[in-house]
């Protein structure tokens, strides 16, 4: 039976494209964990970015600081379900390659949950990369950055 969800366009990869002259910063969709597939070919070889939702509302500047050329998944840890995220990252950390980690989240302690996914994620999957945790202020000021070497 045809998953129902595989016609949504908001379940459907894109690849982005410059559009009236201006350059698309983010390259890819849908950025939602829930909406990404688990072999999604846009992450074979990336920097992955993985951002609490409210982490580009409370800082200014989220794409030239912090998105760059990254590939970009955002969840929200307390309101989501933690143990879907971390069978989908499981997943994503076995079957692709992805180069980086990034874990951008913010203060309060309920979006810790993020990094405590991506980290359970990587062990379960046996995947080592280079992964960094930023924290942002309510304030939307950088607290903190901290370079974790999960095995």
């Amino acid at each position: 039976m045809k998953n129902p969800d595989e016609d949504c366009p908001s379940c459907r990869t894109v690849k982005m494209k410059e559009s009236d002259g201006k350059a698309n910063v983010l390259s890819h969709w849908p950025i939602q964990i829930k909406l990404v597939g688990t072999v999604a070919p846009f992450l074979n070889g990336a920097d992955l970015l993985v951002a609490a939702d409210c982490t580009a509302f409370a800082t200014r500047g989220f794409h030239d600081e912090f998105l760059g050329d990254k590939k970009l998944l955002i969840g929200c840890p307390k309101l989501d379900n933690a143990m879907q995220y971390v069978e989908k990252f499981t997943e994503i950390f076995r079957n692709i390659p992805v180069k980086s980690l990034t874990c951008l989240r913010m203060e309060v302690p309920c979006c810790g949950g993020m990094t405590a996914i991506l980290t359970e994620a990587l062990r379960a999957a046996g995947k080592q990369l280079p992964f960094e945790e930023i924290v942002i202020g309510v304030k939307g000021n950088v607290l903190g950055r901290k370079k974790n070497g999960v095995k």
